[in-house]
């Protein structure tokens, strides 16, 4: 057997591997205290033993119960603590007696409060724990979640692995993300929701995930700066190697506050974040949507040449806006090459549409006027992308065989991107109606198979390309 070395293990890697987990505190009751977390594993299907402790009942979910820690009779790598605050000095003992490694805390009631008692509190557990070489996550989190151990926060989290992982200081926003990104194609490695940070905090996190050999890309949500010099140098270390976008939290002084009383947090400057990230080569974000959007973007746009984009779809209204759009976001519109006008007035002879750029035209859904039109476009020489649009639930030509067209266009845009080495990305309008929901997911779907970046709107899609522009030249 090879023994891997050092570097090729990050240091914490244990921490996402754990071999068995017990969740204290549970209640009998469906999806109270700790139930969910119990629900989560099970249906991701932990590998695992999972070891309930509830001090009267015999069996929860068909799982058995223990009525202390100490009573289980197996090894335990891993706590879940949903016990009341005042309970966890005593639970954190005999996670030391059980050579427990790692305690998450969902637990919350510590400094998030604002009460001098409960703080310290929270640093006794801390200081206790390190002594005993118990690593802890939270208090006041959900914790994680990794598919390849399948480990779970939450209900319906895919088993899937992918390689883009999330920070998170909340687990409302960490679960936000996961669902926003996976209908996109997004698929994860880690997702952490580390809450108040009293032990681990997000510095170990960046750290590790830029050593961890599954991930690619990295995305966080931060609401304060623990620790300043060793988080930017821990930023600084995983942008060097990943692309990194964060959102940061208490852009406000009403932000500000919500950040503390949250998780504990001291939101500091915008302006100095601004510019830690900066100088790491990290990208800040504005939105929880722009995060997703970024991820989405480095996991499939591998390199933009320059500004300049041509959009091809059908509907006058939205190319028009469009234009506004990305010339707002900070892109261009380049006027057509005669050559290209030339190749697409071969395909386009309906009244009321256009060949210039924007290009409206309804020759995309002509026998062969999909290709005709997207290639002269991808092909030409003063274009680095290509942005096509479109909708579905209206009566398109060709709608009996929707999925048919489908493939076809995906097919179409992923050999014209491997051919020119040129990102082509797609907005998908909002639905029409109803069955218009299914038929762009599966759209959306096809398109992520291919590694086709999608986005919900022009606007968005225009920002997110800006913004890929903008990493790269912190990069170049």
């Amino acid at each position: 057997m090879t023994v891997a070395s050092p570097a090729a293990v990050p240091a914490l890697d244990y921490v996402f591997h754990p071999r068995s987990i017990a969740i204290a505190g549970i209640s009998s009751k469906e999806n109270r205290r700790g139930g969910s977390f119990a629900s989560a594993l099970q249906d991701i299907g932990f590998r695992g033993p999972i070891f309930l402790v509830h001090p009267t009942a015999t069996a929860i979910r068909g799982l058995k119960c223990y009525p202390s820690l100490l009573d289980v009779p197996d090894d335990v790598d891993y706590v879940i603590s949903s016990v009341p605050a005042r309970a966890v000095p005593g639970l954190l003992e005999d996670c030391i007696k059980k050579n427990v490694k790692v305690l998450h805390m969902y637990t919350a009631g510590f400094t998030e409060t604002g009460d001098a008692a409960r703080a310290k509190m929270e640093q006794t557990i801390v200081a206790r724990a390190r002594e005993a070489g118990i690593r802890l996550i939270g208090p006041n989190c959900m914790g994680l979640y990794v598919p390849s151990s399948r480990l779970a926060m939450m209900g319906d989290q895919l088993p899937e692995p992918g390689p883009v992982a999330m920070i998170s200081q909340s687990g409302v926003n960490a679960g936000e993300f996961v669902r926003n990104a996976l209908p996109r194609g997004i698929r994860c490695s880690k997702v952490i929701s580390f809450g108040n940070g009293s032990d681990l905090k997000a510095a170990d996190f960046f750290d590790y995930a830029a050593d961890d050999s599954e991930t690619e890309v990295i995305c966080s949500y931060l609401e304060g700066i623990q620790e300043g010099p060793r988080l930017a140098q821990a930023i600084r270390k995983a942008a060097a190697v990943k692309p990194v976008a964060i959102l940061k939290a208490g852009r406000t002084e009403a932000g500000s506050r919500a950040a503390n009383s949250h998780t504990a947090s001291l939101a500091g400057s915008l302006a100095i974040f601004d510019g830690l990230c900066k100088q790491a080569g990290a990208l800040r974000v504005e939105s929880m949507d722009e995060l997703v959007d970024m991820a989405v973007t480095f996991r499939f746009v591998t390199r933009l040449a320059g500004p300049n984009i041509v959009v091809v779809g059908g509907g006058g209204g939205a190319s028009v806006l469009a234009a506004d759009d990305l010339a707002a976001a900070g892109l261009k519109l380049p006027p057509l090459l005669p050559e290209t006008q030339e190749a697409l007035a071969r395909v386009t002879h309906e009244a009321g549409t256009s060949v210039r750029n924007p290009i409206d035209t309804t020759s995309l859904w002509q026998e062969g006027g999909f290709e005709s039109t997207l290639t002269p476009c991808a092909t030409a020489t003063n274009v680095d992308a290509v942005l096509y649009h479109t909708s579905f639930g209206g009566n398109w030509p060709g709608s009996n065989d929707m999925h048919a067209r489908m493939i076809n266009e995906t097919n179409i845009l992923k050999r014209l991107r491997d051919e020119t080495g040129k990102p082509i990305v797609v907005a998908i309008r909002q639905a029409m109606n109803a069955s218009g929901l299914a038929q762009s997911q599966e759209f959306i779907d096809l398109c992520s198979k291919n590694e086709i970046a999608t986005y919900p709107t022009i606007a968005r899609a225009g920002r997110a390309l800006a913004r890929l522009l903008a990493w790269q030249r912190m990069h170049d």
